[in-house]
């Protein structure tokens, strides 16, 4: 394991750059016209068939995860840009698979999440997108681009709680864990994704959550180095969509990823400056 040490210089010319070169990337994606800050609605369907608030069609889904929905030609609505109506069978989705029809400008976000199915129009004129004034980050700081030693320990749908609701969870898989020290102190984070899909991530919270930083989760992807060493570069931590929008189902960290540490890196809660 290697520590991060105490407070260090101000970061290099290149990695302020290269920084700011990610953070500029998140916000173009997070800002994009069906990123993140478009949902306006979170509707859960049933097996019993209904009509959804300002959508058209009448909705259902059963417990396979097949989702039905019956449209009329004059609702305009289209799959993969080619026009739908009558009786429509999508799925079955589950995990977290998702697919989507097109309603005019607004897209209509069909997923799987914690066993049950979400459609979420998602519109390029929501007042979260069109409000959002921007996410600070705190300075950025190469004492926080840490080298862990990766122990294996494979485990299946490793469930988490999710912003869907109080009873919610959503599973993931996990490849291990990452074990660090930061000033001395020993810590350690579970891992979900894999190296070999390049989605290898952490998905965590610490003790800034109290005055800086979103304190249900903050993301933070994880770089393989070799079979037992990772690099975690909290810089890089992103605030999850949930701290942007009430229509997110995002994942929180488990139990063991509350770290007892304030991990001054990466972006600041919505709203706050330094």
């Amino acid at each position: 394991m290697t520590a991060a040490p105490s407070p260090a210089p101000a970061a290099s010319s290149a990695f302020s750059d290269a920084h700011a070169a990610w953070h500029a990337g998140v916000e173009a994606a997070r800002t994009a016209p069906y990123g993140p800050l478009s949902p306006t609605a979170m509707h859960w369907l049933a097996e019993t068939p209904a009509e959804l608030p300002g959508l058209p069609g009448r909705w259902s889904a059963d417990r396979h995860g097949l989702v039905t929905v019956v449209l009329d030609a004059a609702d305009t609505v289209t799959r993969d840009g080619e026009p739908v109506s009558g009786t429509i069978e999508l799925g079955p989705l589950t995990g977290i698979a998702g697919t989507s029809l097109t309603w005019g400008e607004i897209l209509l976000d069909i997923a799987a999440r914690s066993g049950r199915i979400v459609v979420r129009p998602r519109d390029p004129e929501s007042s979260d997108r069109r409000d959002y004034a921007g996410t600070g980050v705190f300075p950025p700081d190469e004492r926080w681009r840490i080298t862990a030693r990766f122990v294996p320990a494979v485990r299946d749908g490793v469930a988490v709680a999710s912003a869907a609701g109080p009873d919610a969870l959503q599973h993931y898989d996990s490849p291990g864990t990452a074990e660090f020290k930061i000033d001395g102190q020993p810590f350690a984070l579970t891992l979900f994704g894999s190296a070999e899909r390049g989605d290898l991530r952490a998905i965590y919270a610490d003790e800034t959550g109290a005055d800086l930083t979103f304190p249900a989760a903050r993301f933070v992807g994880v770089e393989a180095l070799d079979p037992e060493t990772v690099v975690i570069d909290f810089t890089r931590s992103t605030n999850p969509p949930c701290a942007y929008s009430e229509s997110a189902t995002c994942p929180f960290p488990p139990p063991e990823n509350r770290l007892p540490v304030r991990i001054e890196a990466g972006e600041l809660r919505p709203g706050v400056r330094l």
